[in-house]
């Protein structure tokens, strides 16, 4: 009789695990709402990454920060995985900290992300700087109107008030000459750059802000 209880209460606890493991749930980041196929009049982040000579074309590569809806935050369980930068990762420990910009921690400080303004979270590389997704890579002619907005002092690195303008002769130019990742001293891959679309769907600008990591 002892030995059929024990067999019995094994079985339970097993049975519950099973139960456990299959109710775990693996979350995933918000989808992106550009869409690739219509970028009329929209804007995205994105790295300039070189300039095409034969066909006076930039190659741009559209990016977005990973982001996690709030409600899926905050139903995440041990035992739940969460599929980040190209991996399921199961979670062993979860903590918070609201004093410092509404941060979840995910096994220790091996993942954390900050809470943003709408209340999504954002999972971050570093304290200053996200996870960036890219999603597209396009070939975008450039049109003699195309517009160059520099947020940062080339000279001083320092940002602002106010961008420079500059043609797209000038962009070329400073492409041809120094490549991409150093035009303008910092680049315009280092994930501090965003792109508009005209109503055509042509990029009409390309506006460079000040990042603490250049």
């Amino acid at each position: 009789m002892k030995k059929l209880s024990a067999f019995i209460a094994l079985a339970m606890v097993f049975s519950l695990l099973l139960c456990s493991m299959a109710s775990a749930d693996v979350i995933t980041a918000l989808a992106i709402e550009v869409n690739t196929d219509h970028l009329e009049k929209t804007a995205s982040y994105a790295r300039i990454l070189k300039y095409n000579q034969d066909s006076n074309t930039l190659t741009v590569e559209l990016i977005a920060p990973e982001k996690f809806s709030a409600e899926d935050m905050a139903a995440l369980r041990m035992g739940d995985s969460i599929y980040t930068g190209g991996q399921e990762i199961r979670i062993e420990s979860i903590s918070y900290d609201d004093a410092w910009c509404s941060t979840v921690f995910i096994n220790g400080d091996d993942l954390f992300f900050f809470q943003n303004k709408d209340g999504d979270y954002t999972r971050m590389v570093t304290e200053d700087d996200c996870l960036w997704n890219a999603f597209a890579v396009i070939e975008c002619p450039i049109v003699p109107s195309l517009l160059f907005l520099d947020g940062i002092d080339a000279e001083t690195g320092n940002e602002l008030e106010l961008p420079a303008v500059h043609s797209a002769e000038e962009l070329v130019n400073e492409l041809r000459s120094s490549g991409a990742e150093e035009a303008f001293t910092v680049g315009l891959c280092a994930n501090n750059v965003y792109v508009v679309f005209d109503g055509e769907g042509n990029l009409a600008t390309i506006r460079r802000f000040y990042v603490p990591w250049q």
